[in-house]
């Protein structure tokens, strides 16, 4: 019976944890759709009286109006974000948020996380590697992000390495350690696989693997 739940239960965490991006982006996807239907109303009520429309038009042509301007709206907004005046403008934007108290924690925890994950698929989180920390025979699991040489203390040309140890569930917070690469061991599996073992505090995790 405890394996039984055990299984229930990791499989559950398992669920939620492919469910809920999807549902953060559909919640968000469909917030604007709505705010820009407000909008878009008007704008196609105009445009089919000026094309003749037929009777019946404006009931399925408003959603489909809609759902342009929404994907031109995402568009704009990456296309701006992505260069020199738009990354100033939306950097004031975030500035103008960040002094609100209540939506200051909410959107910059929001983006925080975003942030660790978006840095995790791109090449800042090199492998996953296992330390020992916070003390001998405690093993952490952590995220090598670059190298550190010159740092170790009392061995200036020790090939050291910067490991990022997150916490559970939350990896936008943790520490970073210097160590000597020989005592970052190689954990041998996945960025991916490192992730969820640590927003699921080891629920979800690789299958066991056979020893070398």
């Amino acid at each position: 019976m405890g394996r039984l739940i055990a299984l229930l239960r990791r499989t559950f965490l398992q669920g939620i944890l492919l469910i809920l991006p999807l549902a953060i982006t559909f919640a968000i996807l469909r917030w604007l759709f709505l705010l820009v239907t407000g909008f878009a109303a008007p704008l196609a009520e105009r445009m089919l009286q000026g094309v003749a429309a037929p009777a019946g038009a404006m009931v399925w042509m408003t959603p489909v109006i809609a759902a342009v301007l929404t994907l031109a709206v995402v568009m704009v907004v990456g296309l701006v974000g992505g260069n020199y005046a738009g990354k100033r403008i939306w950097s004031a934007l975030e500035t103008l948020v960040m002094r609100i108290p209540l939506v200051k924690w909410f959107y910059g925890s929001t983006r925080q996380l975003l942030d660790a994950f978006q840095y995790a698929g791109g090449s800042a989180f090199r492998e996953v590697v296992l330390v020992e920390y916070p003390r001998h025979g405690l093993w952490s699991l952590g995220f090598v992000t670059a190298p550190a040489i010159g740092l170790i203390p009392g061995r200036p040309d020790a090939d050291g390495v910067y490991v990022f140890l997150p916490t559970t569930p939350n990896p936008t917070s943790g520490y970073t350690i210097v160590v000597p690469r020989a005592d970052a061991h190689r954990a041998g599996i996945t960025v991916e696989e490192g992730l969820k073992i640590i927003l699921s505090g080891g629920f979800i995790a690789p299958p066991a693997r056979e020893p070398a």
